[in-house]
């Protein structure tokens, strides 16, 4: 409803929240060349209580690092054997096993997608054009970003828990594509989903075991799970939403291949080494379908694609994850051979600007961040402001700013770079334009739109 009040109007009031333990920095590596310049690039997420944990990885040349802020399981650190859920994250390991089952002939890059489905499944097509794994690992297929029984309703906290495989079929046979296949890119966790689901059908035994088999075993990734051991709810960081209260875990059921992984640091850094071990032009286990699955697909310059990944202009390989509960990232430069992973318990967008940044750390190229504002500071922008006749509030509560409005839930406004705020469930971000010291008004960039509110007289 924000949204419509951003548009319309906006929010307000709720429960103040509770205070979360003071968080305090560990690593596995004391010793380690960038301890002083990660801590100072995390702390003002730690001091604006902007994540609950967090841990970092840091590959450099084959030295790994690895540092861990705020809270993890049982009230401890973070650390390099914490549990987080890789969401979205899951994408490139998928893509590696199309990757591993095309380089063994056993499908074809191009060859259409409905031959790998039980016969009578219907696929969408457009213009004539047949959707292939190609399409799909590219998020060309121009399929929506989820299935549509699943966006006609309201999502429940575990929107994928209850998709089967009969909704699968029957979400395929209603679908109208947006684009015909290979002829624009929509990030679409259906089209991975299904991409897994296929492949899982093609080895036999679904996703879950081909992905045991084929990737995960070989490489040796002994703490990177689709479901989690017998034991290991101990090792798993609590997901968090913005406002780092506990959120509900996905589960993904049959679209696992776009967000099922639960993974740790120490995994991730292994499975970067592998990667650049490929690029390196290794032949060691699975290392030509990585390299396969890092090339560029798409004929262009600047940002690209491969089938495992993101290309960023410098030629970095990188994807994010996301869930209610969890952020993460993790990208390697072939050039440098430095890697990076960052793992997150809270759901929040801020922290996909940590990913970039530790390659910075890393370059020694990274800027001091700013400071988290104080309470004293923040106290400053409390206040009403004028939107088109309707007050929005402005609240301090601690260390947190929210956004109230009439008949709305309170929303977190947190603090990134000089006076600015992100408002995580609006995607919105906020900044107060200051007349001298005084706060005049406050502006967001919403969808593309710059609004300016003015600050109200104090009554």
């Amino acid at each position: 409803m924000l949204r419509v009040w951003l548009v319309l109007g906006v929010i307000a009031c709720g429960s103040r929240p509770a205070a979360p333990p003071k968080p305090q920095p560990t690593d596995i590596d004391p010793g380690g060349s960038h301890r002083e310049a990660v801590a100072a690039q995390l702390a003002p997420y730690v001091e604006g209580e902007l994540v609950w944990g967090v841990v970092i990885g840091l590959y450099d040349a084959g030295k790994l690092e690895i540092y861990g802020f705020g809270k993890g399981p049982g009230g401890k650190s973070p650390d390099g054997k914490t549990l987080f859920d890789l969401g979205t994250l899951t994408k490139p390991y998928t893509g590696l096993l199309l990757a591993e089952i095309v380089q063994r002939k056993e499908v074809e890059l191009d060859a259409p997608i409905s031959d790998l489905m039980p016969t009578g499944v219907t696929i969408p097509t457009k213009d004539n054009v047949a959707i292939s794994a190609k399409h799909l690992a590219l998020h060309s297929a121009g399929l929506p970003r989820q299935p549509g029984s699943l966006t006609a309703r309201k999502p429940p906290p575990d929107p994928y828990a209850s998709y089967t495989e009969d909704a699968l079929y029957q979400d395929l046979i209603t679908t109208t594509l947006a684009t015909a296949p290979g002829t624009e890119i929509a990030v679409s966790d259906y089209g991975i989903g299904l991409l897994g689901f296929a492949l899982g059908r093609k080895v036999g035994g679904g996703y879950a075991l081909a992905l045991k088999t084929r990737i995960l075993e070989p490489l040796g990734l002994t703490d990177t799970f689709l479901a989690l051991p017998a034991g290991g709810a101990s090792h798993k960081a609590i997901g968090t939403d913005d406002n780092l209260e506990p959120a509900p875990r996905w589960t993904w059921g049959v679209l696992a291949g776009a967000g099922a992984l639960v993974s740790n640091a120490r995994d991730c850094l292994k499975f970067l080494d592998a990667q650049l071990d490929a690029a390196a032009g290794s032949r060691g286990v699975l290392r030509p379908q990585m390299r396969f699955a890092q090339e560029a697909a798409l004929d262009r310059d600047g940002d690209n694609e491969s089938i495992g990944w993101l290309i960023d202009p410098a030629g970095r390989r990188w994807y994010d994850g996301r869930t209610s509960g969890f952020r993460a990232y993790m990208g390697f430069d072939p050039k440098t051979r430095r890697g990076v992973v960052v793992l997150s318990s809270t759901a929040t967008t801020l922290v996909d600007f940590l990913g970039p940044i530790m390659f910075e750390v890393l370059d020694g190229t990274a800027k001091p961040p700013a400071p988290a504002p104080t309470a004293a500071q923040l106290a400053t922008y409390a206040g009403n402001y004028d939107f088109s006749g309707t007050p929005l509030t402005v609240v301090v509560a601690g260390k947190r700013l929210y956004l109230e409005g009439p008949g709305e839930p309170r929303h977190r406004m947190a603090p990134y770079g000089e006076r600015g705020f992100w408002i995580e469930d609006l995607s919105a971000g906020a900044k107060f334009v200051l007349a001298g010291e005084t706060v005049k008004s406050m502006v967001f960039e919403v969808g593309g739109k710059r609004l300016n509110l003015p600050r109200l007289p104090t009554p």
